[in-house]
């Protein structure tokens, strides 16, 4: 019901708030109750039953002529008899100031939203998971050649490192590929994605409800994709200090790489999926700035993960040719992934705080 009122504000908003005016939004705010009060006692639910009052009720020059307020809702020149001529002047420079002081885009509407809403909750799984092969892609290359050198794999080392740069390549071109695929979905909604719409008051109170609903998901979420980030070095320094005494303890540190690969890549898994509700609001209430903020900071760790390992390959693999430090080059991965943890793990909760202060 909030969402119906907060809706009506916008739409008298730009009208001089006049006897007759102030009369005409209390009527329509009690045909839009009861119509809402009908759909709910239908069985719809309460943002199924707003969404189709708006649709029914939302252009206000449609329900003027019933409302009785035709005149006073034409062009400022009109309201002229109705305020006064000492007053028209007023009345028309406000009038005029009213649509430039807004965005040069038209608002956007309940069924765009809903849709926005709907395509970003079916690509989650694909984004979170194209993430996760961006951050698992070296993980074969780090482990295969330093078990062949170990001789716990029967294949020559160059053979080995071969296969996984091959698996390297075909699990980030899949990821490339999963991303790619979003956008079928989201082309539809290309000007909510790229925030070329105006904000409206009924829209963002909707959306504002559907992050709410799944707020406490998404904060749960959070907190164990932290701490996932953070306990993510442990199998590595585990490893390191309780096996460096055995013959195999460059295989027992390259495993432990390859577990902090898995925590960090577990944390985004669980943490991106549950997340979409609250993209959605962001970019419904907040319009262009939202946009130019997600582009900035939005999946911040997903655009990182995405250059970060594929970079510290290269370093890798330099490294390992140029120098034939094959039996050294190694500690390039626990490095670069318990400082990827704590990039992740900082800018989550960052991002976490700062969107709270808002």
């Amino acid at each position: 019901m909030n969402v119906i009122i907060a809706y009506l504000d916008t739409m008298f908003s730009a009208y001089p708030q006049t006897p007759r005016m102030l009369e005409a939004k209390t009527e329509l705010q009690t045909m839009m109750e009861d119509a809402y009060a009908s759909l709910i006692a239908e069985g719809r639910t309460e943002n199924e039953a707003v969404g189709q009052v708006i649709r029914d009720f939302g252009n206000l020059e449609e329900v003027a002529p019933v409302l009785g307020i035709a005149a006073e809702i034409a062009p400022a020149a009109s309201t002229a008899p109705h305020t006064g001529a000492g007053s028209a002047a007023p009345v028309a420079a406000a009038a005029a100031s009213a649509p430039a002081a807004q965005s040069q885009h038209p608002p956007v509407t309940m069924e765009e939203a809903r849709g926005f809403a709907e395509a970003q909750h079916r690509i989650r799984f694909r984004v979170s998971t194209a993430v996760v092969l961006f951050v698992l892609s070296p993980a074969a290359l780090i482990s295969l050649p330093t078990a062949a050198d170990s001789g716990a794999l029967p294949i020559d080392p160059g053979a080995a490192t071969a296969i996984g740069l091959l698996a390297l390549l075909l699990l980030v071109t899949v990821g490339v590929l999963l991303i790619v695929s979003t956008a079928r979905d989201l082309a539809p909604y290309k000007r909510v994605s790229d925030g070329r719409f105006t904000p409206d008051a009924g829209v963002s109170h909707w959306a504002d409800e559907l992050a709410q609903q799944h707020e406490r998901a998404r904060i749960r979420a959070l907190q164990v994709a932290v701490a996932l980030w953070i306990l993510s070095p442990a199998p590595l320094l585990a490893f390191v200090l309780l096996m460096q005494e055995s013959p195999n303890s460059g295989l027992w540190s390259v495993g432990g790489v390859v577990l902090v690969l898995a925590f960090v890549a577990a944390g985004l898994a669980i943490l991106l999926p549950a997340a979409w509700a609250h993209t959605v609001a962001e970019r419904l209430t907040g319009g262009a700035a939202a946009a130019a903020d997600d582009d900035g900071e939005h999946n911040v760790i997903g655009v990182i993960a995405a250059f970060y390992w594929p970079l510290l390959t290269a370093i890798y693999l330099a490294w390992s040719f140029i120098g034939d430090a094959w039996g050294t080059s190694w500690v390039v991965w626990p490095i670069g992934a318990v400082l990827f943890g704590a990039i992740a793990a900082g800018g989550a909760a960052l991002e976490s705080y700062r969107r709270s202060r808002r």
